[in-house]
């Protein structure tokens, strides 16, 4: 799982608790403030349930499911213990708020084990009727309200977290959706590279067939036919190495668009701001750059934005996500370099901040160095 999702789900659990407070915490203290015998013992609680909430915003019973258990227990523990020696009802609340965090994790019968909660909560309210006479005010306080509070507070939560699987769900849909448009740039490449290989060599296997054939009783045309191959195999090496480096023609549009796409499909916000029209000449270069820094944001960067800056002279994309540390090698950029200085212009990048910047500019021309420590 990457950085940005776990942050995600942590930040989606404290709102589930901060929701949960702004829910269920003014119900709770007017209970404390009406059970309460004094100002003292009503500060006490109300204390102690505000930290039960602090707790839980960092609390993840999933790392930790033998500290979980013991505070599982401990919680029920104090709640009997309160029902028994008649302390204050509200002592069920800490018990209430940990299962109600815990049923979600549940595989199944999310609302059985709610109900479950809401019973047990109640049927340990009952020992309050061992040392007690029942009377239709302590069953109110010590049964029906802990036992129903307790149903409240964990059917908020679980409606909270359904909203974190909905989340999750979308994230599942995003990281297909990029390897969907991952695939669709690979089928692009195979059917750009069949259609440079694939009629060259069916040419090539028909005229060594024919030199074959020529070499015996025609031998001039024999070696004409296998210069015409020797040519076509030169050709083909050159149209290749022009595929695999990106240097066949390219429209800055069309570039910008499925740039917008991949990011998109990835997760990843993306802004495009265009200046001016595209000086002659030099558009390409700018499609090839931007096709090799979309591709290396996507494999080696967890970038949450993309700023992509078109002007009349040039381009900059700049993305979040960066490691820190020295330059990596960058062999794609690299060779670029060397093409847009050639052309009288310059390739530079920085990372700084975790922030990583590609920038072309053709209004001035800078000697060219190597990009990155291993670049080559």
């Amino acid at each position: 799982m990457s950085s940005p999702s776990i942050a995600a789900r942590r930040r989606m659990h404290r709102a589930t608790v901060v929701t949960t407070v702004v829910a269920i915490a003014p119900v709770t203290l007017a209970i404390v403030a009406m059970t309460s015998e004094n100002w003292r013992e009503g500060l006490g609680l109300s204390v102690g349930i505000l930290g039960t909430f602090l707790v839980l915003m960092k609390f993840e019973p999933a790392q930790h499911p033998r500290s979980t258990g013991l505070a599982v227990a401990f919680s029920f523990a104090v709640w009997a213990v309160c029902a028994v020696l008649a302390f204050n009802p509200v002592a069920f609340f800490g018990a209430a708020m940990l299962s109600g965090v815990l049923i979600p994790l549940l595989p199944r019968r999310h609302l059985l084990w709610i109900v479950g909660l809401g019973v047990l909560i109640a049927a340990i309210g009952c020992l309050y009727f061992v040392t007690e006479p029942v009377t239709w005010v302590n069953v109110v306080r010590y049964v029906v309200i802990p036992g129903g509070l307790s149903v409240f507070v964990a059917a908020v939560i679980m409606l909270l977290q359904g909203y974190g699987s909905i989340i999750n769900d979308l994230e599942v849909a995003q990281e297909a959706e990029a390897g969907l448009q991952i695939m669709r740039e690979r089928m692009r490449f195979a059917g750009d590279l069949h259609d440079i290989q694939g009629h060259t060599l069916h040419v090539v296997n028909l005229k060594v067939a024919l030199a074959q054939e020529l070499l015996g009783r025609d031998p001039e045309r024999a070696m004409a036919e296998l210069r015409e191959v020797y040519a076509q195999v030169e050709q083909t090496i050159r149209d290749t190495k022009d595929l695999a480096y990106a240097r066949r023609t390219l429209n800055i549009r069309a570039e910008l668009e499925n740039a917008r796409n991949l990011f998109e499909a990835a997760g990843v916000s993306v802004r495009i701001t265009r200046s001016g029209e595209i000086r002659d000449g030099i558009e390409e270069l700018l499609s090839q750059v931007l096709r090799e820094t979309t591709t290396n944001i996507l494999r080696h960067a967890q970038a949450t934005r993309v700023s992509i800056t078109l002007s009349d002279t040039g381009i900059t994309i700049v993305n979040d996500g960066a490691d820190e540390g020295p330059l990596p090698a960058l062999r794609g950029l690299e060779m670029l370099r060397a093409r847009v200085a050639h052309q009288g212009g310059s390739l530079a990048v920085e990372q700084s901040h975790g922030e990583f910047q590609t920038a072309v500019d053709f209004s001035t021309r800078v000697p060219t160095e190597p990009i990155g420590q291993s670049a080559r």
